[in-house]
C-alpha cells in the first residue's frame, strides 16, 4: 500500500527539510511512503526550502497557491493532490512526532476503519491555548451535537474511500474537524506522544483562531440564530408583561414620574440586541454570498513534481 503525507506551509518553509529526513528514517510496517506533499499557502517569505527538496527527492510534491487561502483550504488542495491508499495530514513543527503514524495506520487496518486521530495524552501548549481549545472543541460538539474527544491531535491517517468522499464536497467555506465529522465513516482514536514545536512558535496567531472558531460555528450550526430568535421571543414576553404591570400601577397605584435614565437604558439594551441579531443574520447571509459566488477554492500558481 502506498502513503501520502500532506502538510500545509506558511512561513515556515526551512522546516521542510528536517520534516522530510524525519519521514525518510521511518521503516512503514504496512505501508511504502510515497509521496510527501507539501501546499505553500501564499507564504509571503521566499523560502527555496520546497524547490531545492523536490529537486533532490522526486517524491517530493509541492503545491504553491497563488495567495494565502488558509490552512484548511490548503489541506483541501493536498488533499485532492494526493494519490495514495492511505493519505496522513501531519503539521510540519512535529509536535505531533512523524514515529506516531506508524500507530495510526496499524489501528486503522487492523480495525477496518476509515480515518484514525490521534489524541493528545499530554497538549504541550500554553495554559491559554490549552483552555481555548478545549473550550472551542466543547461549544462546536454542543452545537453540532458531535462527539469529538477535547484532547484531539492535528495528525490523522484516512483511507482512500474516506479521501475522495471529502473531496467531493464543494462548499467554499472549510473547517476540516466539522466536515470530516459530517461525513461519518467509521473513525477511531489512538493516543499518541508529543513533543515541544521546532521553532516553538505558531503562525495560527489568536486572531486566526479567532476566525476559525467563528466561522466553522457558523458553517455547521444554526443554533446561534436559533437561540437569537429565542432570546428575542422572551425579551418581548419580559417587555409585554412589564408594561401590564406598568399599566396597572400607573392606574390603580402609583402616579410616575418621567424616568429618562430607565429609558434610556432600556433603549439602549434593546437596541444592543437588535444590533447583535442582526449582525449574526448578516454573517449567515454572508456565507451564502460567498457560496453563490461559486470561486474557485482555490488557485495553484506553480506545481513542482506534481
Amino acid at each position: 500500500m502506498k502513503l501520502s503525507v500532506v502538510t500545509p506551509i506558511y512561513n515556515d518553509a526551512y522546516l521542510a527539510k528536517d520534516f522530510v529526513e524525519e519521514l525518510s528514517r521511518i521503516t512503514f510496517k504496512e505501508v511504502e511512503l510515497f509521496e510527501i506533499i507539501f501546499v505553500d499557502d501564499g507564504s509571503s517569505i521566499n523560502d527555496l526550502s520546497l524547490k531545492n527538496l523536490a529537486d533532490n527527492y522526486p517524491f517530493v510534491k509541492v503545491l504553491y497557491l497563488s495567495r494565502n487561502f488558509g490552512q484548511h483550504i490548503a489541506l483541501s488542495a493536498a488533499y485532492q493532490a494526493s494519490s495514495g491508499d492511505l493519505t496522513c495530514m501531519i503539521n510540519v513543527d512535529q509536535q505531533d512526532p512523524p514515529k506516531e503514524i506508524q500507530k495510526l495506520i496499524s489501528y486503522l487496518l487492523n480495525n477496518e476503519l476509515d480515518i484514525v486521530y490521534g489524541l493528545r495524552k499530554k497538549r504541550k501548549e500554553s495554559l491559554f491555548k490549552n483552555i481555548s481549545s478545549k473550550g472551542f472543541n466543547l461549544l462546536l460538539n454542543k452545537l453540532t451535537g458531535d462527539n469529538t474527544p477535547l484532547n484531539v491531535a492535528t495528525v490523522r491517517v484516512m483511507n482512500r474511500n474516506f479521501l475522495e468522499a471529502y473531496n467531493s464536497l464543494t462548499e467554499k467555506s472549510r473547517y476540516i474537524p466539522g466536515l470530516e465529522s459530517w461525513l461519518g465513516f467509521e473513525k477511531g482514536y489512538v493516543p499518541i506522544e508529543q513533543q515541544s514545536r521546532i521553532d516553538t512558535k505558531s503562525s495560527y496567531n489568536f486572531s486566526k483562531r479567532l476566525n476559525m472558531a467563528l466561522s466553522s460555528i457558523v458553517s455547521f450550526s444554526d443554533l446561534p440564530l436559533k437561540w437569537s430568535a429565542l432570546g428575542g421571543m422572551i425579551l418581548s414576553l419580559v417587555g409585554f408583561l412589564i408594561l401590564i404591570v406598568l399599566t396597572v400601577m400607573k392606574l390603580f397605584f402609583i402616579d410616575f414620574q418621567p424616568g429618562y435614565v430607565s429609558t434610556v437604558a432600556l433603549v439602549i439594551f434593546i437596541g444592543g440586541i437588535q444590533i447583535f441579531v442582526v449582525g449574526l443574520a448578516s454573517i449567515y447571509i454572508g456565507r451564502i454570498l460567498k457560496e453563490v459566488q461559486n470561486r474557485p477554492l482555490y488557485l495553484i500558481k506553480k506545481k513542482l513534481n506534481v
